[in-house]
């Protein structure tokens, strides 16, 4: 037990450490409206200090790191006939988080591309990080699938109704957030894919000290 609390701890640090080189890289009390490209990031990154940036994008590989760690407790919960599930899942979370690391550090790039004046650059920078974006995205989604049914299937040492605190459910709230006016929007709906697990991982937290 002592070593899956450190663990599923290590996991909590992680997506905190992640949202917060969000917000180092783009958080903005001004305006704040997404149109399904890096194009506003690029805008709003231009005016952020440079060692700002830096520290937000290097948070990204070590946040994956402590996020590989905190999934590495998920199948050291797992109880059943279906336990393989639930490695399966924290294997998909834990390939998806890398891949999510990888595409945060490379964000420091269009603050880069928009200071020096080289926005000609933003389509390759683009590419190269939504490319990253859509090998997380995948693993990501079969992975919270994956561990919401072994959880409602009793696989897990977690009750039924624990589903509600995993990403599968609260992912959804970003719709609501979308529309929070700012700076809350940014705060919420921007670091929403990290904070779904800082809920999920805390309740984990809870569920085991109970």
């Amino acid at each position: 037990m002592p070593f899956t609390l450190a663990l599923t701890t290590l996991g909590l640090f992680g997506s905190i450490l992640m949202f917060a080189g969000d917000m180092l890289l783009y958080f903005t009390p001004g305006v704040y409206d997404m149109d399904g490209t890096l194009k506003p990031y690029l805008h709003i990154m231009r005016d952020i200090p440079a060692a700002r940036v830096r520290v937000g994008g290097a948070l990204g590989p070590v946040a994956a790191f402590l996020y590989v760690l905190g999934f590495l407790a998920l199948p050291l919960m797992a109880r059943g006939d279906l336990a393989w599930l639930v490695w399966l899942a924290a294997a998909l979370l834990a390939f998806a988080l890398i891949c999510g690391g990888a595409y945060h550090a490379q964000y420091a790039y269009l603050s880069i591309i928009a200071k020096a004046g080289h926005e000609d650059l933003y389509e390759e920078v683009s590419a190269n990080i939504m490319l990253l974006m859509r090998l997380a995205t995948t693993p990501m989604y079969a992975g919270f699938i994956l561990f919401a049914i072994v959880i409602v299937l009793g696989q897990t040492v977690f009750p039924v109704w624990f589903v509600v605190f995993t990403p599968i459910v609260t992912s959804f709230l970003g719709l609501v957030w979308m529309r929070m006016p700012q700076p809350a929007r940014c705060i919420l709906f921007g670091g929403w894919s990290n904070l779904v697990f800082t809920i999920m991982f805390t309740a984990m937290l809870i569920c085991l000290l109970a």
